[in-house]
């Protein structure tokens, strides 16, 4: 195993936040690899294009979003060209200026390749646990509360 790939899977899990919260779509497409694929909501675009299309669809409708990645885990194959993380995350949005926000707490399920020298997602699916009012008023989604 490289010495340093779990480590630089974690700074690729931080650049995605990071770049959702900056609404920077090349750093953004950046964490992806070229035939990724992303799961959220019922969807599953995949290919680097389709993904930040995607993405920027989504990002269309919010005012105002910030993206926390929390404390995860990597498992690097022997090999040191693929690996596996899962990674807890919360987001706060808000999609007009007038309004209440809302929260989204989730698990992303990874599977990253290295690519071009860097490791990029090859996979990302979120696993909501919780979407509703900032104030967690609303109910988990089924099956959180195991």
């Amino acid at each position: 195993m490289p010495a340093h790939a779990e480590s630089e899977i974690r700074s690729l899990v931080s650049r995605y936040a990071q770049a959702v919260v900056a609404r920077d779509r090349a750093a953004w497409g950046g964490t992806w690899a070229e035939n990724g694929r992303w799961e959220i909501m019922g969807a599953a675009p995949e290919g680097r294009a389709d993904v930040v299309a995607h993405w920027e669809k989504l990002m269309s409708g919010i005012f105002f979003v910030f993206q926390l990645a929390g404390e995860g885990f990597v498992d690097v194959d022997p090999g040191g060209e693929r690996a596996t993380g899962r990674f807890p995350t919360v987001e706060f949005v808000k999609l007009a200026p007038e309004g209440a926000g809302s929260l989204m707490i989730g698990t992303y399920h990874d599977d990253y390749v290295r690519e071009d020298g860097a490791w990029k997602f090859a996979n990302r699916r979120i696993d909501v646990q919780y979407m509703g009012p900032a104030d967690l008023s609303g109910a988990p989604a089924p099956g959180a509360t195991r």
